[in-house]
């Protein structure tokens, strides 16, 4: 089941990506206005900031409907994080040593467990601690954390359905994510992005799994990561398919695997993988013809007159 949340993200990113290729306006159904109310929870009735049938403007990238009354925030998830972000000097030794390591200092951590329930680990990255490309995602959702594994569910197997596209094996790839807990929501439909102090706090456990893993590229996937991880205020539409910089190595942001889930078109899935063939180029992976045109969309033939 796809979450609300996510669903909403992915609107507003694709409101955006069609403002940035030129579309000024988008025709909103009362059957999609209906879902969108759904999908904020709304039990009041609603504030509609535009007439039924109307078009929407791009620019505003903004469901039409806003509740009436503002969601309650609870004083756990209002709470910012006062402990200064910790220091991990890393131990010699093998890679798994490090990273044995880092997990008991991180579990042992008073900040981190204070956002835990009782009994449940930080989530930490996996996959193999010689890969290629260390793929960063967002915060943890309650599925990532049920399952203990970065990138589970719907999302995470469609990751691997691209990577496994571009010849890329399991021992080639460590999937991680920006904090280890998921962030408590203040809203009904049960999640939120971190905000900057928790991003902060989460980051030397992040940077300390990238110097562990050592990779030869890192991939930001989705707005999040990528505003996280170059402080940018531009938006992963405008930069992504760009190559950056992290802590010395190229990063390539590109869209979270879950906006795909939510807009499963040609077009959609064409952008994502021009940037995974930028990704098989800088490792200096062979791309066959047949990769080259995955998703491409064959113009329409004209009648000859």
């Amino acid at each position: 089941m796809i979450d609300p949340a996510e669903a909403i993200d992915a609107l507003l990113e694709e409101l955006r990506r069609q403002k940035a290729a030129g579309v000024r306006r988008v025709s909103v159904s009362d059957e999609s206005l209906a879902q969108l109310k759904s999908l904020t929870g709304e039990v009041s009735s609603p504030v509609v900031t535009a007439p039924v049938k109307s078009a929407t403007p791009v620019a505003s990238a903004r469901p039409t409907i806003v509740s009436a009354v503002a969601p309650k925030v609870s004083a756990a998830a209002a709470e910012k994080i006062s402990t200064p972000p910790p220091v991990w000097n890393l131990p010699s030794g093998t890679k798994k040593e490090k990273m044995l390591w880092l997990e008991n200092q991180v579990n042992q951590c008073a900040e981190t467990r204070r956002h835990l329930a009782e009994k449940v680990k930080p989530l930490l990255g996996r996959g193999s601690l010689d890969a290629k490309i260390f793929i960063v995602g967002e915060a943890p959702s309650a599925e990532e954390m049920e399952q203990g594994r970065a990138f589970a569910g719907d999302a995470g197997d469609l990751l691997n359905k691209i990577l496994t596209a571009t010849g890329l094996k399991e021992e080639d790839i460590y999937f991680s994510n920006l904090i280890t807990w998921k962030p408590k929501a203040p809203t009904p439909f049960g999640k939120r992005p971190p905000r900057a102090d928790e991003v902060e706090f989460g980051r030397p456990t992040l940077m300390a799994q990238i110097e562990i893993v050592k990779p030869q590229l890192v991939i930001a996937a989705g707005a999040q990561a990528f505003a996280a991880l170059t402080g940018s205020a531009e938006t992963i539409t405008h930069k992504r398919g760009q190559w950056h910089e992290l802590a010395g190595l190229p990063m390539m942001p590109t869209f979270h695997p879950s906006y795909l889930l939510n807009n499963p078109s040609m077009s959609s899935k064409r952008v994502v993988w021009e940037d995974f063939l930028k990704v098989m180029e800088k490792l200096g992976l062979p791309i066959s013809a047949k990769q080259q045109a995955y998703f491409l969309v064959e113009p329409k033939s004209t009648a000859s007159d």
